[in-house]
């Protein structure tokens, strides 16, 4: 199918958005805005669709760079709200987006008898991204840690453990207000870095690394409920995920402690692990993570930003 219809949960509706734009509908007056204007790699695109008068969303299809399935959730004011990560790959410009919306409007018929219609329209948004620079850092690890970045098969087993554990978003969002800094510490390594370790390409950073004693304590960005706490050897070591609602998480990597489960509610500032060395790492530090989907995003920026419904 083109896209899904809206599914109910916890009395609140969700939009499901597949994949497969066409060329060929009627154009109405429903909007697609995006904000924060003026956008970098890193940050969390907040995505508003609103239909035009008398008209109802019932469905919504829509990809977005590297997300081949944006998700949307309904506001009590009949606009749609999604959120997407603007990847760190990303250059400096015009950017445009564009969904395919389903639309019902009620019409009376000839016999003077009301009668739901429902239609396609396209909406675009088109958007001045600012560039970013990302600077190179150059890691030194000792060689039988330095080895795991051969065990490719290691690495694709775990990553598809996390995304499972993503695949399914409460549709409301969980968080509240503003987030904070989980760990109190100096940063050592900031989101999208161009990394080589002993030599070797590794890729860009996902995440921001904080700089603080084994032991301490790391801390819920924001209030939500965890969907992953495990020990995952090849490169999180102790992880934590947390499902802040509406298809965005955080995450806490090589912890020496995980004082968290699975299906457990937490507040913003509650003590979900403490800082370790686990898994793919040179030293006591906590790499932090927020995503929206698979998508890492700036946590620093979530921070400075923040996040609206």
């Amino acid at each position: 199918m083109f896209f899904r219809r809206l599914t109910q949960s916890s009395t609140r509706w969700t939009l499901v958005l597949s994949l497969n734009l066409v060329s060929m509908f009627s154009v109405r007056a429903a909007t697609l805005r995006v904000s924060p204007t003026g956008a970098q790699p890193g940050d969390v695109l907040t995505l508003t669709v609103s239909p035009s008068a008398g008209e109802t969303i019932s469905g919504i299809s829509m990809s977005a760079f590297d997300t081949k399935e944006v998700k949307f959730y309904a506001k009590p004011d009949g606009t749609a709200r999604g959120y997407v990560g603007f990847p760190f790959d990303r250059g400096a410009g015009v950017q445009t987006l564009t969904a395919r919306l389903r639309v019902s409007r009620v019409v009376m018929t000839r016999q003077n008898t009301p009668d739901d219609v429902e239609t396609d329209e396209i909406v675009t948004a088109r958007w001045v991204a600012r560039g970013r620079v990302f600077p190179t850092q150059r890691i030194r690890m000792n060689s039988s840690t330095a080895s795991k970045m051969n065990e490719k098969a290691a690495f694709a087993a775990e990553k598809a453990r996390v995304q499972y554990a993503m695949r399914n978003s409460y549709a409301a969002p969980l968080w509240r207000g503003n987030w904070i800094v989980p760990t109190v510490g100096a940063s050592s390594s900031a989101y999208g870095r161009r990394r080589y370790v002993n030599g070797r390409w590794w890729g860009q950073h996902n995440g921001a690394d904080i700089k603080a004693p084994s032991g301490a304590a790391v801390r819920a960005t924001n209030s939500g409920r965890v969907v992953l706490s495990e020990y995952l050897p090849t490169l999180r070591g102790n992880c934590v995920v947390v499902d802040h609602g509406c298809n965005v998480f955080s995450v806490y990597m090589h912890l020496s402690k995980r004082l968290v489960n699975i299906g457990q509610s937490v507040g913003k500032g509650q003590v979900v692990g403490r800082v370790g060395a686990t898994g793919f790492a040179t030293g006591p530090h906590l790499h932090w993570e927020i995503r929206v989907g698979w998508e890492p995003s700036d946590p620093n920026r979530v921070v400075q930003l923040g996040l609206g419904f």
